[in-house]
């Protein structure tokens, strides 16, 4: 993942992969998924995703871009805020 990539961009990215991998028949299991999007992302989510990996026993990609999705929100949100209270 590039530096100033959003993280909706590279989640579609990703899915472009999967499915180009898809077509060539190649199998990836629902949870090795999850895991090799989290592996993708930078190191500045890493606490992100090490929350992520523990809180749930199994992980859904669908789950991991909601969260990661909430977190681009809530970033954007407190850094809105704090410009306005200046």
């Amino acid at each position: 993942m590039k530096e100033k990539t959003l993280v909706m961009q590279h989640f579609n990215a990703f899915n472009q992969i999967l499915r180009d991998l898809f077509t060539l028949e190649v199998k990836i299991k629902k949870e090795d998924k999850a895991l090799l999007f989290l592996f993708s992302l930078l190191q500045r989510y890493g606490h992100l995703s090490t929350a992520i990996m523990y809180e749930k026993e199994t992980l859904k990609l669908e789950d991991i871009r909601q969260m990661l999705q909430n977190n681009e929100l809530i970033k954007k949100t407190y850094f809105t805020k704090e410009a306005l209270d200046y």
